[in-house]
């Protein structure tokens, strides 16, 4: 029993919950600053609604990428090829699967709650997000432009505005200015995640971005999320008159995209992957956790 709760804490991928924390940090920390009052145990269902729903898809995913038979030829790394909890116990099959369910009703009970108590926006956004955590690995996965973005929108857009709605009663253009950071982030942290599983998705019958249209265009597609990214970061600051010292929040974007760019100039971008990958998720997870402390001193 002992090994399958390992294999279950490994299959949750723990660590990447940072990625969410960070992004509803960063709207309960804009409804702060737009004086709105925060409910305290709202704030905390929605910490924990958001992780409930980050760690089903995670746990699907290895699930599904185990009985696929995707898990045993992917080349493992800190950031992408799964855990492989699966591979060295496999016995704990059955037991991901239960808590996959089992996250996945916190999370729709989460949400129906919201739906009853702040409004029926909550419904529409839960629908789509648990559309997206089903239909994620089987589905999304086959549809390149889809693939692309779907994570993005999850992180930005989905979280942000949901947890700003359910504190804040409302949506207005600040708010959704800074939905657009996580989504350009995660997009581009799920699509460098890609390139060492090529070859292993393409065996499975998986059209990601870098898959149909190549690591080439992927790279630049990475770089243009990073430019707009920076734009977007800017526009925030200027949107809500933050300090000068808030332009810190550049800093990992830019670093990131510094990174890959020589990377790509001196074509040794899959031999140093690994070190691109940890560039981007510095940039997802710090970047709004600097913009989410910049508006609340603000």
């Amino acid at each position: 029993m002992k090994k399958h709760l390992i294999a279950l804490l490994l299959a949750m991928r723990l660590p990447f919950l940072l990625l969410t924390c960070s992004v509803v940090l960063l709207a309960i920390a804009s409804a702060i600053a737009t004086g709105h009052d925060i409910n305290a145990s709202h704030a905390v269902l929605l910490i924990t609604g958001a992780l409930t729903a980050h760690i089903s898809v995670n746990l699907l995913n290895e699930y599904q990428d185990f009985h696929s038979g995707l898990d045993a030829v992917t080349t493992k790394t800190p950031f992408s090829g799964g855990s492989g909890a699966l591979i060295t116990t496999p016995l704990a099959t059955k037991l991901i699967a239960k808590m996959t369910i089992l996250f996945l009703i916190i999370t729709i009970a989460i949400g129906l709650y919201f739906t009853l108590t702040v409004g029926l926006p909550i419904l529409a956004i839960g629908l789509v997000g648990v559309s997206i955590i089903t239909l994620y690995t089987q589905w999304i996965n086959k549809k390149a432009i889809l693939c692309l973005t779907a994570c993005g929108f999850s992180f930005g857009p989905l979280i942000v505005l949901g947890s700003y709605f359910v504190l804040a009663g409302e949506i207005n253009w600040g708010i959704f200015l800074i939905s657009l950071l996580p989504f350009f982030l995660t997009n581009n942290l799920l699509l460098i995640n890609q390139f060492p599983d090529i070859e292993p998705d393409k065996s499975v019958g998986r059209n990601n971005f870098p898959i149909k249209y190549g690591i080439k265009l992927s790279l630049y597609v990475y770089l243009m999320f990073s430019l707009f990214a920076l734009i977007n970061t800017m526009a925030i600051v200027h949107y809500y008159h933050l300090s000068v010292l808030s332009y810190i929040a550049l800093a990992p974007i830019f670093l990131s995209l510094i990174k890959v760019a020589v990377l790509m100039k001196q074509k040794k971008v899959m031999a140093n992957i690994v070190t691109a990958m940890l560039f981007s998720v510095i940039s997802a997870i710090i970047t709004p956790l600097i913009l989410a402390l910049a508006i609340v001193v603000n």
